[in-house]
């Protein structure tokens, strides 16, 4: 007889629930002189005496669930993930430098050594994704100095004790050309073709100048300063005339002063902000005072005056009309140290209120001023005193820095 090969032996599984319930459904109703072995041999259960056995003790100990599957099951399906979560809190740890590093950088310091996209693949499913850092201008060593004292005298301040009562104040310019495009994003694969949509421009390019101050418990008002003109259709000045050969010099001459009479008068507009201590003193600075002892009247309370280092302030001299307001006002200045917008509450506010006015579409100065209000009217109290918490933390973080 020739050799043959015998044949594969059936691979173990776990029998199905069907097998199951015709097993219990036919031990539970049998006759007393009818044996498990018996039962088992039915051509449809065919079932190894030992299985029923376990299957009949299982149903001791659990119950109705012997019916299903009781083989443990992972919580997770499949091949055992190359990302652990320990690696995901690896390389989203902010005090790593890894975390800085692009994906696959990343991916060769793990031990399950995934690729770049499983990485990403993963950070994404954890809910983290790689952000631009955002970026300021140098900070000088002096300065640093200062942002380090500022921070080692304030940290220990209380939110109760001492920030609750502080007036942020600050200046901020709103430039509609920049503001009138928001971002879009679209849904694409690596690889794919990249749409790139024009810009519309509204033709309103001008620059709104706003003054603002806020503390734990009150938002003061907008101020608006040194609008600018409604843009108008351009008009074109008459050239000079030329002398023809048929004029006198004295025709010519009266022709040239006539001209020079009808020339409209040049508006000097200085560039920028252009904002002098004078015109602080005499249309922003009062409002602020107003502000804060209307606070102290109301909550019986000192408080702190905050402003930046703006030269329009006055605070590198003591003799100016600004230093001079502040010292009649009796005001408790509370000193910012310069280059540090951080540490200034106020800030967050306005870049909530150019986030929701991107996108905007502005025809007048009136319309842009009327947004600018509308979107500082929507700023929460809720909003500003999670900002102030953080002015503790804020202390601690310039030290590292």
């Amino acid at each position: 007889m020739d050799p043959s090969t015998p044949p594969h032996s059936p691979q173990w599984r776990e029998h199905d629930t069907i097998k199951r319930a015709r097993f219990f459904d036919a031990y539970d109703n049998k006759e007393n002189a009818t044996s498990l072995g018996e039962i088992c041999r039915q051509p449809d259960i065919d079932l190894p005496p030992s299985t029923a056995r376990t299957w009949l003790k299982k149903r001791e100990l659990l119950g109705d669930q012997a019916l299903r599957r009781t083989r443990k099951i992972n919580s997770r399906l499949g091949r055992k993930s190359k990302v652990s979560a320990s690696d995901l809190e690896k390389i989203t740890n902010q005090k790593d430098p890894i975390h800085e590093e692009p994906y696959e950088n990343q991916a060769k310091t793990l031990d399950g050594k995934p690729s770049a996209r499983t990485l990403q693949h993963h950070t994404a499913q954890d809910g983290a994704r790689r952000f631009k850092k955002p970026s300021s201008s140098e900070i000088s060593k002096k300065n640093k100095a200062v942002r380090v004292e500022y921070g080692q005298v304030y940290e220990k301040e209380t939110l109760t004790g001492f920030w609750q009562w502080v007036w942020f104040t600050d200046e901020a310019h709103f430039l509609s050309a920049q503001l009138q495009n928001k971002a879009e994003f679209e849904l694409r694969h690596p690889g794919q073709e990249r749409s790139i949509k024009e810009t519309k421009t509204s033709g309103l390019a001008v620059k709104i100048h706003c003054a603002a101050g806020v503390s734990y418990n009150h938002k003061g008002p907008l101020i608006f300063y040194k609008d600018p003109k409604e843009p108008s259709e351009k008009t074109y000045k008459p050239r000079k005339p030329r002398k023809t050969m048929y004029q006198t010099q004295e025709q010519y001459q009266k022709e040239v002063e006539k001209w020079e009479a009808a020339q409209p008068e040049a508006e000097v507009i200085p560039k920028g902000n252009a904002m002098s201590q004078e015109f602080y003193a005499r249309e922003i600075l009062p409002k602020h005072i107003k502000e804060i002892k209307a606070l102290e009247e109301h909550y019986h309370r000192r408080f702190r005056f905050q402003e930046d280092g703006d030269p329009s302030h006055g605070i590198r001299s003591i003799n100016n009309p600004c230093a001079r307001l502040k010292r009649d006002a009796d005001l408790l200045v509370l000193v910012h140290p310069a280059q540090s917008p951080d540490l200034n509450p106020i800030e967050a506010c306005w870049q909530i209120l150019k986030e929701r006015l991107r996108g905007g579409n502005w025809q007048t100065v009136a319309e842009f001023k009327a947004a600018i209000q509308r979107e500082w009217d929507g700023i929460t109290i809720a909003a500003i005193r999670k900002r102030i918490r953080e002015m503790p933390w804020r202390c601690k973080r310039v030290q590292e820095l």
